[in-house]
C-alpha cells in the first residue's frame, strides 16, 4: 500500500515531519514507563468522548466511544466510534503516553484523514438527513492531548485538545473534549 500525504511536492514530507515532531516532542519522558505504579494504565479501556465548547464546557452532541490500548512502555493506540467521518476516512490513533505525578498522565496521538468530506449539518441548505451529521473534514491529520487521571484501578477520565490539519500543514480545526473510561476486563 502506497501512502500519499500530498499532491505537492514537499508538503507531504512537511505534514510527515510535523507529525514526528509532535510525537517525539510531546512531553517530556513520553517513552519512559518504569516498572511500578507508572504501567498502571496498561491495558485496554473502553472510552467515552464528549466534544465540549472550550470556552463554556458545554457538550457538543452525544459522547463518541473508542476503543484505547495502552501499551506497556508508553505507546499507545485508539479507535475511534462515532459517525463523523465517512467509513475509511480516519486511521487508528497511534501515539505515546506518559505518567506524570500521582495518577495523572498525560497521552497524545496523531491520526491520518485519508480524504475530505463536505460538511452535513441541520440547517444548512445542503443538509441531508439520509447521512450522518459531520462538520467536514480534509485530508490530513488530527492531533488530540488529553490528561487523564486514573480515577480508580478500571476507571479513567480526561480532559484535553484536539486540532486538525490540512495535508499542508494548516490547523483549520480546533477543540476541546472529555473523556471517562473503564478497564476492559
Amino acid at each position: 500500500m502506497k501512502m500519499r500525504f500530498s499532491s505537492v511536492p514537499g508538503r507531504g514530507l512537511a505534514a510527515l515531519g510535523l507529525a514526528a515532531v509532535l510525537l517525539t516532542t510531546s512531553g517530556s519522558n513520553l517513552n519512559a514507563a518504569s516498572a511500578d505504579s507508572s504501567n498502571a494504565l496498561v491495558g485496554v479501556w473502553s472510552i467515552q468522548v464528549t466534544l465540549r465548547n472550550c470556552a463554556t464546557g458545554a457538550p457538543l452532541g452525544a459522547p463518541i466511544n473508542s476503543l484505547v490500548s495502552f501499551h506497556q512502555g508508553g505507546t499507545m493506540t485508539e479507535t475511534p466510534g462515532g459517525q463523523a467521518f465517512a467509513p475509511g476516512q480516519r486511521s487508528d490513533g497511534h501515539g505515546l503516553w506518559s505518567k506524570k505525578d500521582g495518577h495523572t498522565y498525560r497521552q497524545t496521538f496523531i491520526a491520518l484523514l485519508n480524504f475530505d468530506t463536505p460538511p452535513n449539518l441541520p440547517g444548512t441548505p445542503t443538509f441531508d438527513p439520509s447521512r450522518p451529521v459531520s462538520p467536514g473534514f480534509f485530508a490530513g491529520w488530527q492531533t488530540v492531548t488529553h490528561t487523564l487521571q486514573l480515577d480508580d484501578a478500571d476507571h479513567v477520565s480526561s480532559e484535553g485538545t484536539n486540532a486538525f490539519y490540512r495535508t499542508d500543514g494548516t490547523v483549520y480545526r480546533t477543540g476541546c473534549s472529555t473523556a471517562v473510561g473503564e478497564r476492559f476486563k
